[in-house]
């Protein structure tokens, strides 16, 4: 072998040695300015470091770690936390206070004679003091309530029959119907009973 070709295969195994210790391609393209600096560079993170060249210490980048691929995330979306709806929320309405009816005595049998309208005052089943009208004819007792139908006034016997003081309603006073408007109704009936000599109506 001659020198030329001696000096060829010296050159080919130097650089196939510095490709082998120092890929070109393996290295990052920007320089390693510091300490601890990092970058990134085909898939791999570089990290600056010390190293010796020639005997000199300079700083050169490592050879590199691989970045784990990371998988996309999946969008958790928060669970709903599901409130109770209106419809399926046991709904809790206050019961409307029911005063029961009760029997009210109101008179003496003899206070109402036959044939005759009277007007008496007893608390109704609320403990408040209220006007009922008797009447009595030869074959039935009758029993109502003196408020008018119309806007509540408290009605009152009067010579034409039992009259509203209020709007001038008039009202039969054998039976409680309407002779006289503005009210649209008659009077309202209560249920009535005799006992021992007394009178009771239910309210």
């Amino acid at each position: 072998m001659n020198e030329i070709s001696r000096r060829i295969l010296s050159l080919g195994i130097i650089s196939a040695l510095v490709s082998m210790a120092i890929p070109a391609s393996a290295a990052p393209v920007i320089k390693c300015r510091f300490l601890g600096q990092r970058t990134t560079f085909k898939g791999k993170l570089y990290t600056c470091i010390k190293g010796k060249n020639k005997g000199k210490t300079i700083l050169m980048w490592d050879s590199g770690k691989p970045i784990p691929a990371t998988s996309p995330i999946a969008s958790q979306s928060p669970t709903p936390i599901s409130t109770p709806s209106p419809s399926s929320s046991p709904t809790i309405s206050p019961e409307p206070v029911i005063v029961k009816k009760i029997d009210i005595p109101i008179a003496k049998s003899s206070d109402v004679p036959n044939n005759s309208t009277k007007s008496f005052t007893a608390k109704n089943r609320n403990g408040i003091d209220a006007t009922y009208f008797l009447a009595r004819n030869s074959e039935v007792l009758i029993a109502m309530d003196a408020t008018c139908p119309h806007q509540g006034c408290t009605v009152a016997i009067a010579t034409e029959g039992l009259l509203c003081p209020c709007h001038s309603a008039l009202f039969d006073p054998k039976n409680g119907a309407l002779l006289r408007g503005p009210a649209s109704y008659s009077l309202n009936r209560l249920a009535v009973r005799e006992a021992d000599g007394l009178i009771y109506i239910t309210d």
